[in-house]
């Protein structure tokens, strides 16, 4: 079967959530695409929540525990779409993503490799917590790595050029956690992107635990990025001072204060004008407890709907 876009739903034991993502994806507007379903080995009835479809457009990949990057390149080594659209199986698309994306597609240029659009957040519950009309486009890889804008939001929002994944090697597959973030990173060095204002998917943000909440593995990450785009950070003092100090409050936050001190003056001392690496200090002084306290205020006050 010929199809242009491969959607890929990638799920493990979430048969509550999982029939909506499906429908989202049955109910576009466009119609010319597979539904890849990949489950990674669920034991909560998954299976039986996809045989409920007679569709031949759906294949149902019951795959051997694997993480999420290893999933999502298993799901474009199986895709026969030119275009490629990852689903979490807790989100919803809109009825025009893919039509609108694949017509933002046809008006790029040709080294365009991502387009998205905007994102509503809901609950756990499905109920709206706000809604964000996304805006970076073009050469955007100094955005992603200043984390000026929240992007896609979520992997469940862009479409891909299969063709520039193939190019990257896909998603780096010893990535632990925000790995569509380092991918999209590594995209934004030689492509561009292009985007949707209106919102397109429905992103559902849990108030549990989460794999942004891996401290250790976003700590690893953001030391990968600092040493893949070390041209780029040692530039530019102000992104140095940035990453150096979130690290800082990441080790601050796990409990090894002598670490997150000393990446925390490492950052005042590249930018003597970092405020926040200040704050950070000041509010450390008084324990890990007061530290996370400030920290969740913070988030609170800057973006309380973020995952």
């Amino acid at each position: 079967m010929s199809v242009s876009v491969s959607a890929i739903i990638t799920t493990y034991n979430r048969a509550c959530y999982l029939e909506k993502a499906i429908n989202s994806v049955l109910d576009q507007s466009y119609k010319d695409f597979e539904l890849l379903i990949l489950d990674n080995s669920s034991t909560d009835g998954t299976e039986a929540v996809v045989n409920r479809y007679n569709d031949d457009r759906i294949r149902y990949i019951r795959h051997e525990p694997m993480n999420i990057s290893q999933t999502r390149n298993l799901g474009v080594r199986l895709a026969k779409g030119e275009w490629i659209a990852f689903l979490d199986d807790d989100d919803e698309w809109l009825p025009n993503k893919l039509s609108a994306e694949i017509s933002l597609f046809n008006l790029s240029s040709s080294d365009t490799a991502l387009v998205y659009g905007g994102f509503i957040r809901v609950d756990s519950n499905g109920k709206t917590l706000c809604e964000y009309q996304s805006a970076l486009h073009g050469s955007v890889l100094k955005d992603l790595l200043m984390l000026h804008d929240d992007f896609t939001g979520s992997a469940s929002n862009p479409m891909l050029k299969k063709s520039a994944v193939l190019a990257l090697n896909g998603f780096d597959e010893n990535v632990k956690t925000g790995e569509d973030w380092e991918f999209y990173l590594r995209l934004a060095e030689k492509y561009k992107v292009a985007v949707i204002s209106e919102p397109i998917v429905r992103v559902r943000h849990h108030h549990g635990a989460r794999l942004g909440d891996r401290l250790k593995d976003y700590i690893d990450l953001e030391m990968k990025v600092m040493d893949r785009f070390e041209r780029i950070f040692q530039s530019d003092i102000k992104l140095r001072s940035f990453y150096l100090q979130r690290l800082g409050g990441k080790y601050i936050r796990l409990g090894n204060t002598r670490e997150g001190f000393k990446y925390l003056f490492k950052s005042i001392y590249t930018n003597i004008f970092n405020g926040y690496a200040y704050l950070q200090v000041l509010s450390a002084v008084f324990g890990q407890q007061a530290y996370n306290r400030c920290h969740q205020w913070y988030l609170n006050i800057r973006r309380p709907f973020r995952a």
